[in-house]
């Protein structure tokens, strides 16, 4: 496999287009989500979509129960939420696609996903605080919105603890 380049810039077209579903999860979507998981691992992310790597597709990898006995990496494919709790917080986040920029970000305290994973079979996954952040950042990707857009405020970079 391979190491992807990181594509970065607020103002990419690439990252600032609305990704496309995949239609199949063939052997071209299974290597890239292998080389995504890859290049998400060599940059120590908890997340990574494949708008960040120039593939405008509704895929990203998840980093669920960060730095945890259950940490587990989670592709998602196709997702969509099916809850949004009204309850957020406030926590800090940074992107791959836009280094060395860190700020507070409000999201949802809890979500409800559904996805279809690598074997194309549909599942639904209820995620809190950092999951529910980390899956929230991603999707945001794969819909062209960037962290930036919904920063509350900016915070220096050696302030910063675990961005996304």
């Amino acid at each position: 496999m391979a190491v992807l380049k990181i594509i970065t810039g607020v103002d990419n077209k690439v990252l600032r287009a609305c990704s496309a579903p995949v239609k199949k999860i063939d052997r071209k979507v299974k290597r890239l989500v292998a080389e995504m998981i890859e290049t998400m691992q060599a940059v120590e992310g908890l997340g990574i979509a494949a708008s960040q790597v120039g593939e405008n597709l509704r895929i990203f990898i998840a980093r669920l129960n960060f730095d945890t006995a259950n940490e587990i990496i989670v592709p998602m494919i196709n997702s969509e939420f099916l809850k949004i709790s009204d309850e957020t917080e406030e926590g800090e986040e940074g992107c791959l696609s836009v280094p060395r920029v860190f700020g507070i970000v409000r999201r949802a305290k809890t979500v409800t996903i559904k996805y279809t994973d690598l074997r194309g079979q549909p599942q639904t996954l209820n995620l809190s605080d950092l999951n529910a952040r980390i899956v929230q950042h991603e999707t945001d990707h794969i819909d062209g919105i960037l962290f930036v857009d919904k920063m509350v405020r900016e915070i220096k970079e050696k302030d910063a603890k675990n961005a996304i």
